[in-house]
C-alpha cells in the first residue's frame, strides 16, 4: 500500500480532531500514514508520500499562513500525480480548504473534490466524514 502525508495547522484544534480521523480511515485501509501539525512538518514528509492531505482552519478568508508558506515550499516538488486533498474547520465562511485544493492541482496532483470543510467541532458524524475520506484516500493508492 502507499503512504499518505497529512499536514495540517489548527487554531482551536477542530482541524487537527479531523486530521486524526483521517489518519484512522487511512490506517484502517492499510495505508501508512505520517501526520504531523504544519510547525512540525518539513518538506521531505510529502516528498516520499504517495498521497497528500493538507488541512488548514480558515483563518481572515484564507489558509492560516503557516499552513500556506509550507504548501508554497511544495512547488519545488515532483508532485504530478499524486493523490492530494485539503480539509479544514472554519467558523464562518470556510475558504481555507478551496485555496489549497486549488495550489495542489496547480502543482498537477489528482485532487479529491470537494474539499472537506466542518463548521466549528466536529460531531462524530463530521469525524465519520473524515474517516471516509482516508479510506477514499487508500482507494486511490490502489
Amino acid at each position: 500500500m502507499g503512504k499518505l502525508a497529512i499536514i495540517y495547522g489548527t487554531g482551536f484544534g477542530n482541524t487537527g480532531l479531523m486530521a486524526k480521523a483521517i489518519e484512522e480511515g487511512a490506517k484502517s485501509a492499510g495505508v501508512e500514514v505520517t501526520l504531523k501539525a504544519v510547525k512540525m512538518a518539513s518538506i521531505s514528509d510529502v516528498e516520499e508520500a504517495d498521497a497528500i492531505a493538507i488541512g488548514s482552519a480558515t483563518y481572515k478568508g484564507m489558509a492560516m499562513p503557516d499552513v500556506i508558506e509550507f504548501v508554497k515550499g511544495m512547488a519545488g516538488l515532483s508532485l504530478e500525480g499524486k493523490v492530494g486533498t485539503t480539509f479544514g474547520s472554519y467558523g464562518w465562511s470556510g475558504e481555507a480548504p478551496g485555496v489549497i485544493s486549488g495550489m495542489l492541482k496547480g502543482y498537477g496532483m489528482d485532487v479529491i473534490e470537494p474539499p472537506l470543510r466542518i463548521k466549528r467541532r466536529p460531531a462524530e458524524a463530521g469525524l465519520e466524514e473524515c474517516r471516509q475520506l482516508g479510506v477514499q484516500i487508500a482507494g486511490k493508492l490502489k
